[in-house]
């Protein structure tokens, strides 16, 4: 299994950058993670979207989502259509874009579900966040990713990630600035959530232009000291 970094900032693009988005390649079957602004060119640079396997998104905020609506458009004028897994957000005006597209098939997911992506298990979890969000684990014979998405502390965030081969977390604070009722995680957080679920790598990803990824690369690596800030293009094995 292999892993592509289209976008990793958040909640807005640095210059020349993108939000959220990741592709995820297992033989010949492709997963697009989350589609935030600036991914979808990114993406078709890689590979038509068209023949996705899927889309799947952690939930429905901007930085995860807004490049699903240009998409819409490139299925449609393609005439085809693309199977979307997301968790239940009624009040996301992408979701109801998505509803009434004739190019998208939405699929709700809940936490609990275990569902098969053409030899790719996809388990979700439930994530802590403002809106409704999951956590998602892909496996691929032994080979373990673990995707955050946006999430704060959980009960069963070790469990989530045990054994995994890379975990992609969410690391957007400095621990100066993270507090119980933030919507993310800390970076010294992701790296402790590697250490104690044992993940073989660790990359921390959700980077905001405006903290200093010095700072956050060494309160990471003062716990992990193989910790590694996601960089956009990077392909990464899991």
């Amino acid at each position: 299994m292999r892993l592509t970094v289209l976008g990793m900032n958040g909640p807005f693009p640095a210059p020349e950058g993108a939000t959220s988005g990741y592709l995820v390649q297992a033989g010949e079957t492709f997963i697009q993670l989350d589609m935030g602004s600036g991914v979808l060119a990114a993406l078709t640079g890689r590979t038509a979207p068209e023949e996705l396997t899927a889309l799947v998104l952690s939930h429905w905020h901007y930085d995860h989502a807004c490049d699903v609506l240009p998409l819409l458009y490139r299925l449609e004028a393609l005439g085809r259509r693309l199977t979307i897994y997301a968790p239940v957000d009624a009040g996301s005006p992408i979701r109801q874009a998505v509803l009434t597209s004739p190019a998208a098939e939405l699929r709700d997911i809940v936490p609990g579900d275990r569902l098969e992506l053409d030899g790719v298990t996809m388990t979700v979890y439930a994530a802590h966040h403002p809106v409704p969000a999951v956590m998602l684990r892909l496996t691929e014979g032994e080979a373990v990713l673990c995707y955050t998405g946006d999430t704060n502390t959980v009960p069963h965030l070790t469990a989530f990630a045990q054994g995994a081969g890379l975990l992609l977390a969410d690391g957007l604070f400095p621990m100066a600035l993270w507090a119980e009722g933030k919507p993310h995680l800390s970076a010294a957080q992701a790296a402790e959530l590697a250490r104690d679920a044992g993940a073989r790598q660790v990359v921390i990803t959700h980077l905001n232009p405006a903290i200093d990824p010095a700072a956050l690369l060494a309160e990471a690596r003062a716990i992990r000291p193989d910790a590694v800030l996601a960089k956009r293009w990077q392909v990464y094995e899991v």
